[in-house]
């Protein structure tokens, strides 16, 4: 799979009102339909009107307008998700009917608006598949990997300890260059450890 946008990790949640009905948007980040259908159950305010999702992931693509009229909630919440230029998300947008009735252009504004609202009250992070890895460098060579790690796109975590061990995450298409940099500046081939050969790692905008 490919590196891919996404939201960070917890739950989003705004409130939008149109001619006094109100469209309560929660958005999360999920690894699957599953996770999806789960995080929707959670969400559900067993008063509210109608209860509309969408969610894109690796799974596929899914959503329901659940009694509103057809195409008027699920696909604009899903039109949202793609023009946001995210995946691996589940939107759910729960209404309060304030006795006013929209249309269906009015209807398909509002939950296109109030699922937009959720995804934009936060920045998006890139989740790149990475290869994690383990090695160790003396206290010298801090400030030199540090530089490496941040020309690579990789992410470094060190303990510090007699000598520095990192744990390091890189991109997959990375991962080669930067053990050949560590070499030039370590002056001997470093003994590095595959912690993990595939994980997926957040990393922010």
């Amino acid at each position: 799979m490919n590196d891919f946008w996404t939201l960070p990790a917890g739950a989003w949640q705004q409130t939008l009102t149109v001619q006094k009905s109100r469209f309560i948007a929660f958005a999360t980040r999920v690894n699957s339909a599953t996770e999806a259908q789960a995080f929707i159950k959670k969400v559900a305010l067993p008063d509210a009107t109608h209860h509309c999702y969408a969610y894109l992931t690796a799974d596929g693509q899914k959503s329901n307008d659940n009694g509103e009229p057809a195409g008027t909630a699920g696909l604009p919440i899903l039109q949202a998700i793609k023009s946001a230029e995210l995946s691996h998300v589940v939107v759910v947008v729960e209404r309060y009917f304030g006795g006013i009735k929209l249309g269906t252009g009015g209807l398909a504004r509002a939950y296109g608006q109030a699922a937009t609202q959720v995804l934009s009250a936060v920045k998006p992070v890139l989740m790149r598949d990475c290869v994690v890895l383990e090695f160790t460098s003396n206290y010298e060579q801090q400030t030199a990997i540090q530089q490496l790690l941040t020309k690579y796109s990789a992410q470094g975590i060190p303990t510090y300890q007699a000598d520095i061990v990192w744990r390091v995450s890189v991109p997959q298409n990375m991962q080669t260059q930067l053990q050949q940099a560590l070499g030039e500046i370590m002056r001997t081939a470093p003994v590095v450890k595959i912690i993990a050969p595939h994980a997926w790692v957040e990393f922010p905008a």
